[in-house]
């Protein structure tokens, strides 16, 4: 009996240690995003940790946009595609996956839930979008040893995009208007799992040369649209639906070098970027392009050989709009760019 006692009390400690929620995202008039402990597997999957999504105005539904990356691919093998999978998330999560869903809304029964439960897959970085018409939130997460990594950004309605010289983009009803103000403008579109890639003002193919091109805003569900050209690019994360649009918007910096604090700096520089480890941690690094290639790596890192140097060279994705995600523990960092004829521009998200 002692000895059962002691296994309940040890169990005991190890759950009540885990099971101390996080709260990312609390916003009264909205929506409040948590992360909870699982160690006993038993919300749903056997994962460590697990989402709890609550809709905070009955008025106000949440509509979840869930991109969970694939853990397997590597700088030199990225893996590639995409399968979009059924909102209930029971389907299991191989590869890069995008789930879609509701919460507190009233179209069907599972859009009705409240709160509702996604899974946090073990060393995988997922990205949420919580949005509802001008209400938006983006959130890259990763766990690693029980330890939680995040960036939050926030953002409101669409007013309008410019980069002086470069581009203009205005909204008319369900399209974007992008004009080039002068020279070429790359678009680079990703949505729910579609990547679209053109040119405007420009002189590569008769099919770029118009000056101001419309592109329908992707109805009900994340979307990701980079505009710009060399050096000088402006990102809109966005949710629309009833015809009203929430984004956020990032522009580029001229700078070289990103420093996150106590973990590494990234430099880019031609085609390529590279990460230097800035203390003794690891740190670990997601790619993540627009047409759903992705890979995962480490430096200063112990579990392979090939981690553990402190320093160390990645090939910018040629001509496509990509993320780049690197973390350890509290410690994150967070750009996107877009490379062509081997001038790169950077934006770090803050």
């Amino acid at each position: 009996m002692k000895i059962l006692m002691v296994v309940f009390f040890v169990a005991f400690m190890a759950v009540t240690t885990l099971a101390k929620d996080t709260t990312l995202i609390n916003d009264p008039s909205f929506v409040r995003l948590t992360v909870l402990a699982n160690p006993l597997h038993t919300l749903w999957w056997s994962t460590d940790y697990v989402l709890k999504i609550q809709a905070l105005n009955q008025s106000t539904p949440v509509e979840v946009s869930y991109l969970i990356l694939d853990g397997d691919g590597t700088p030199s093998r990225p893996s590639e595609g995409i399968s979009i999978r059924g909102s209930n998330f029971i389907q299991g999560w191989d590869g890069t996956c995008f789930f879609q869903t509701e919460v507190g809304g009233w179209a069907s029964v599972e859009a009705e839930q409240n709160p509702k439960y996604l899974p946090l897959p073990h060393y995988r970085t997922c990205i949420l979008m919580l949005a509802r018409y001008e209400k938006i939130y983006f959130v890259v997460i990763r766990e690693n040893d029980g330890q939680i990594s995040y960036k939050v950004l926030q953002g409101g309605p669409f007013k309008s995009l410019e980069i002086p010289s470069v581009v203009l983009v205005t909204r008319e009803g369900s399209k974007f208007v992008v004009t080039s103000l002068g020279q070429p403008v790359e678009v680079g579109l990703w949505a729910k799992g579609n990547y679209m890639h053109d040119e405007v003002g420009g002189w590569a193919s008769t099919s770029y040369a118009a000056k101001s091109k419309q592109y329908d805003i992707p109805h009900y569900g994340m979307f990701m649209m980079m505009v710009g050209r060399y050096d000088k690019v402006a990102l809109i994360i966005g949710n629309e639906n009833d015809g009203r649009l929430g984004v956020i918007t990032l522009y580029s910096t001229p700078d070289r070098s990103y420093f996150v604090q106590d973990l590494c700096t990234l430099i880019v520089g031609g085609t390529n970027f590279d990460v230097v480890a800035e203390s003794s941690d690891p740190v670990e690094i997601t790619h993540f392009g627009f047409d759903n290639s992705c890979w995962q790596w480490e430096i200063n890192g112990w579990s392979r050989p090939e981690y553990r140097s402190s320093g160390q060279s990645f090939r910018l994705k040629h001509y496509t709009p990509s993320l780049i995600f690197v973390n350890r523990y509290n410690k994150v960092g967070l750009f996107f760019y877009n490379e062509n004829d081997g001038i790169a521009g950077v934006i770090k998200a803050d």
